[in-house]
C-alpha cells in the first residue's frame, strides 16, 4: 500500500441511530483489544449532513491524514474501528469506505423502526433540532424521521458492496435480551482473542433519553451551524471546530439536557400508520437477513 493508505481500520459501525450503536462503542472501548476513538461519531463518509440527509457534509475532503488523526493514540495490535450510525443512509458512504478499506467489517443494528423514529423524535427535540412539535407533526415536516427506518433499501447497499461475511446485523432487541450474547457475537466477529470479557457496561443504558431545560438555547446553537453550512461558511465551521467553540457548544448542549422521569408514548393511529408504511420493508429485510421479526410485525 501507498503511505496515504497505510493507516487501516478493522471495523465501522454504520447504525442504525437510536438503535443501540453508543452501547456498542462503549462496549468495545472496554475490551482491551479494541479501540474507538474518543469521538464517537466522525461523520467522515458522508456525502450528507448526518440530521438533514440533503445539507452537505465536509469532511470527507479534508482527506484520510485528517481522519488518520482522530484514532491517536492507540496500542498496536487492536482491532481499530469507528461507529456513525448514519453511514447506513448513505450509498456513497459505502463505497467511500470500500475504496479506502476494502477488506474491513461492518456492523450494523437495527431497532423496530416506529420505536427508532419516536426516540430520534425525542433527541432531536432535546438537541434543538426542531421545536417542541408533536411526533406526527415532526414526521410530517421532515421526511428524515420515517426514511430512515427503510432498513432494507439501505442495508442492501452494503451487501451489495461488501461480501456478507463481512457484516454484523445485530437487533436492539438482542441487546436487551442477552446483552452478554450480544457482545460476544461482536467480539467474535471482530476475531477478539477474549470473547468472554465482561465490559463494565455491559447491563448499563447508554444515551438515555432526555430534554433540555431551556430549549431555545440548544436550537439556537445547532441552527447556527446549519445556517453556516447552508451558507457554505466552511472555514468558519472548521475555525469554530478547531478553537475548539464547536466542542464547548455540544458540552452546553449536554448540560442543558436533563434525564427524562417518565417516556412518553405513541398515540396508536400514529402506531399503525407507520407499521403499514413499514411492512413491505420489514419482509424484504426479513429475507435479507434470513432472520424472524415476528417481534417488530407484532409491536
Amino acid at each position: 500500500m501507498t503511505e496515504k493508505n497505510s493507516f487501516t481500520l478493522d471495523f465501522i459501525g454504520i447504525g442504525a441511530e437510536k438503535s443501540g450503536t453508543t452501547w456498542i462503542a462503549e462496549c468495545l472501548n472496554n475490551h482491551p483489544e479494541a479501540y474507538v476513538p474518543a469521538e464517537k461519531e466522525l461523520y467522515f463518509f458522508n456525502e450528507y449532513d448526518p440530521h438533514y440527509l440533503k445539507v452537505k457534509n465536509f469532511r470527507y475532503d479534508r482527506g484520510l491524514e485528517w481522519y488518520k488523526k482522530q484514532f491517536a493514540p492507540n496500542n498496536a495490535g487492536d482491532k481499530i474501528g469507528e461507529i456513525t450510525p448514519t453511514y447506513l443512509y448513505c450509498e456513497k458512504a459505502a463505497e467511500r469506505i470500500k475504496k479506502n478499506f476494502p477488506n474491513i467489517k461492518i456492523i450494523a443494528v437495527l431497532r423496530e423502526p416506529t420505536a427508532r423514529a419516536f426516540s430520534q423524535y425525542i433527541h432531536d427535540k432535546r438537541i434543538g433540532l426542531i421545536k417542541n412539535i408533536s411526533f406526527e407533526d415532526a414526521i410530517g415536516l421532515h421526511d428524515n424521521y420515517v426514511e430512515k427506518g427503510y432498513y432494507f433499501k439501505y442495508l442492501s447497499v452494503y451487501y451489495r458492496v461488501f461480501p456478507r461475511e463481512n457484516i454484523l446485523v445485530l437487533l436492539h432487541d438482542d441487546i436487551k435480551t442477552d446483552p452478554k450474547k450480544t457482545i460476544q457475537r461482536v467480539y467474535q466477529f471482530l476475531r477478539l482473542k477474549n470473547i468472554n470479557h465482561v465490559p463494565e457496561q455491559l447491563f448499563k443504558k447508554s444515551n438515555a433519553s432526555a430534554k433540555s431545560r431551556i430549549p431555545i438555547l440548544n436550537y439556537f446553537m445547532i441552527h447556527t451551524e446549519y445556517f453556516l453550512k447552508n451558507k457554505k461558511l466552511f472555514p468558519v465551521l472548521r475555525l469554530l471546530e478547531v478553537t475548539g467553540v464547536r466542542k464547548l457548544a455540544l458540552r452546553l448542549r449536554d448540560l442543558n439536557s436533563t434525564p427524562l422521569t417518565e417516556y412518553p408514548t405513541i398515540r396508536a393511529d400514529t402506531k399503525k400508520y407507520l407499521k403499514n408504511i413499514y411492512k413491505d420493508d420489514i419482509k424484504k429485510l426479513k429475507k435479507l437477513l434470513n432472520r424472524d421479526l415476528k417481534e417488530w410485525e407484532n409491536a
